[in-house]
């Protein structure tokens, strides 16, 4: 399978050192950031809540990303009208999930929390003033509402909205939903650097301007590791993908304190869609490259304080965690290798993140022309997380391998915490980061299918238990650990009586 690489592979002959503080904490990890998009028309199921109860799921962002066109009667609480994005072959009578009731169910059994988004593009302030009531009434439990999906995007016409539009439409829209619930938090749509910077010069700003003492969230969309057809999948591109998160979120905080200085600190940063490139086209299949951005991604979101985040979405031909659709449901077995980065850190990481850092490693580089999408500059082969438990005992580190094909033998200093020799060890990896669980013909991304016949599942998270040896240190423990190749890797250490 041919890869297209980026930058200069360097040679990757360096000594790597892994230094973990366990006593001092940087972050906390919201259970907020493992969420999905969930639509009306996806498989509400036995099967599916088990499957998203396995991964670990705790935020469904609903509708999901429709922009317009649907419409709620909440005489019935249903919704009655599809809208764009909603496959045109389906009606909403026919999908469990377009009954709000049903929908809420749902959520109550996976367990999880909503975030909704309300319709701006063509609804009414009165509208969304009723959906709020009634997940009032319901008890849905919502705290988080958001003015729209992407109305930002001058290149389509149905569904963008000018800056000075957004604003009068969100002061109308927060004071019809905050009369009706005054507890509920309300989110702008966030465009980020590529459209602040070239498409809409200006645009965040002047919706900051005219809305910060009224909002509480910004919603920002992010998917990394695009590339141009012509040039061919570079695995490379979607890994180095999390460098991205610092430099926006530190961009987004800037604009903060420069043009609402008094809000600056209050207004949240989520990201209600995330993701490795989005379509197919453009290398959008679920390939392993993509979970290990999304390991290192998730990482990311809790070091820089970011609140809540939904990837997408939780089935669909590309961006899945699970390959269904509206004609064909799924086959109850392929699971797309991101829900098991997502499942490491729902599941098996802490809910405290601790100092970690990582010398002696060799870097690549990554340049192109997708400035505010893609990562530009020097990317090393290996990043690290470190958490520990809420009760101290345990300590969880997870190693990030973006090299195509060299394992790394890792020196671990472990401060502040001595382990047992018995570690768990869990890795999620495949036979290179191009491999997927999918029906796939490389080259072709027509030939995507689903059918009930599971292919070969390749990528696929692992679990053991090793016996390492612990040599003492001035304040601490060393031991080694071969890191493979194109990998997450996460050690799990229990503290030592």
């Amino acid at each position: 399978m041919a890869v297209a690489v980026l930058g200069v592979l360097r040679s990757a002959s360096g000594a790597p050192v892994i230094t973990v503080d366990a006593s001092r904490d940087i972050a906390t990890v919201p259970r907020t950031l493992f969420g999905t998009n969930m639509r009306p028309e996806m498989e509400a199921s036995e099967r599916t809540a088990a499957l998203l109860k396995d991964i670990g799921i705790t935020v469904f962002r609903y509708p999901d990303s429709i922009d317009r066109g649907y419409r709620w009667d909440w005489d019935i609480g249903r919704m009655v009208l599809r809208g764009k994005g909603f496959p045109s072959w389906v009606k909403p009578e026919s999908c469990a999930l377009a009954d709000f009731k049903n929908y809420l169910a749902f959520a109550r059994t996976v367990g999880v929390q909503t975030v909704a988004v309300v319709n701006v593009h063509d609804g009414t302030p009165e509208e969304a003033a009723a959906y709020v009531a009634k997940a009032r009434d319901l008890g849905a439990g919502i705290t988080y509402w958001c003015l729209g999906n992407e109305p930002y995007f001058k290149s389509d016409a149905e569904t963008y909205i000018a800056a000075e539009d957004y604003v009068k439409l969100t002061q109308r829209f927060v004071q019809a939903m905050k009369a009706v619930n005054p507890d509920i938090k309300v989110g702008i749509t966030w465009g980020g650097q590529w459209l602040n910077r070239t498409s809409d010069p200006g645009r965040d700003e002047k919706v900051l301007a005219g809305t910060a003492p009224l909002i509480d969230f910004v919603d920002h969309h992010f998917y990394t590791g695009r590339f141009e057809s012509e040039q061919g999948v570079d695995p490379l591109r979607i890994v180095a993908g999390a460098l991205r998160v610092k430099q926006d979120v530190d961009y987004f905080r800037e604009i903060f304190r420069r043009v609402a200085p008094a809000h600056a600190d209050r207004i949240e940063i989520q990201q209600w869609e995330w993701s490795g490139p989005p379509w197919p086209e453009i290398g959008g299949m679920q390939r392993l490259a993509t979970a290990v951005y999304g390991a290192d991604a998730l990482g990311e979101f809790a070091k820089q304080g970011i609140t809540l985040a939904c990837q997408y979405n939780f089935h669909e031909h590309a961006c899945g965690l699970i390959p269904a659709g509206t004609e064909v449901p799924w086959n109850g077995k392929t699971v797309r290798p991101l829900a098991y980065a997502i499942k490491l850190w729902s599941r098996y990481m802490g809910p405290v993140m601790v100092e970690s850092s990582i010398t002696g490693v060799e870097t690549y580089t990554t340049r192109d022309w997708h400035t505010y999408v893609n990562y530009q500059g020097e990317v090393p082969y290996l990043a690290t997380h470190a958490t520990r438990s809420a009760d101290g005992r345990t300590l969880q580190l997870m190693v990030i391998s973006r090299h195509p094909s060299q394992d790394y033998t890792a020196t671990i200093n472990l401060h502040g915490f001595l382990p047992k020799a018995s570690v768990t060890v869990r890795t999620l990896t495949g036979p290179d980061f191009l491999a997927h669980n999918d029906y796939y013909k490389e080259g072709d991304w027509r030939s995507w299918r689903t059918t009930e016949e599971v292919p070969p599942q390749t990528c696929m998270l692992t679990e053991a238990q090793a016996e390492l040896a612990f040599t003492p240190s001035a304040d601490g423990v060393t031991t080694t650990y071969k890191v493979p190749a194109h990998s997450v890797l996460q050690l799990v250490f229990e503290r030592a009586q």
